[in-house]
């Protein structure tokens, strides 16, 4: 157990620190989320996606296992942020900083839920 929850925290502060976003404007947010997969696998070790967001910009990145997404369809208000990009989409609850994760596949939906907090951007 000791070894799994150092892989853990050795993940999230790797994405935390992850440089793909090092050309982020000063009013980029960064987010520091942990997503399971409750539905494909319940057991499922929790994995970390660092999120960027720009509210002037409504501009939205998210980093993925080294795959980074950038956003279309992008809302941001003062309650929710979401979009879609290729295969995927995104909501994130700002009171709370939930996170709903969605992968598109061929004939399913694969749906992850997490947590976030607020990470200091790269830049």
């Amino acid at each position: 157990m000791k070894n799994r929850t150092r892989r853990f925290t050795a993940r999230v502060i790797l994405a935390v620190l992850s440089p793909w976003s090092t050309a982020a404007c000063a009013d980029t947010q960064r987010l520091a989320c942990v997503l399971t997969d409750t539905e494909a696998n319940p057991d499922s070790e929790s994995r970390p996606i660092v999120v960027d967001f720009d509210e002037e910009t409504k501009s939205l990145k998210a980093e993925d296992a080294g795959h980074v997404y950038t956003f279309g369809k992008v809302s941001i208000s003062n309650v929710t942020i979401s979009g879609q990009a290729e295969h995927v989409s995104l909501g994130i609850d700002r009171s709370s900083l939930g996170i709903v994760w969605q992968r598109y596949e061929a004939s399913k939906v694969r749906t992850e839920f997490g947590n976030c907090q607020r990470a200091k951007p790269v830049g």
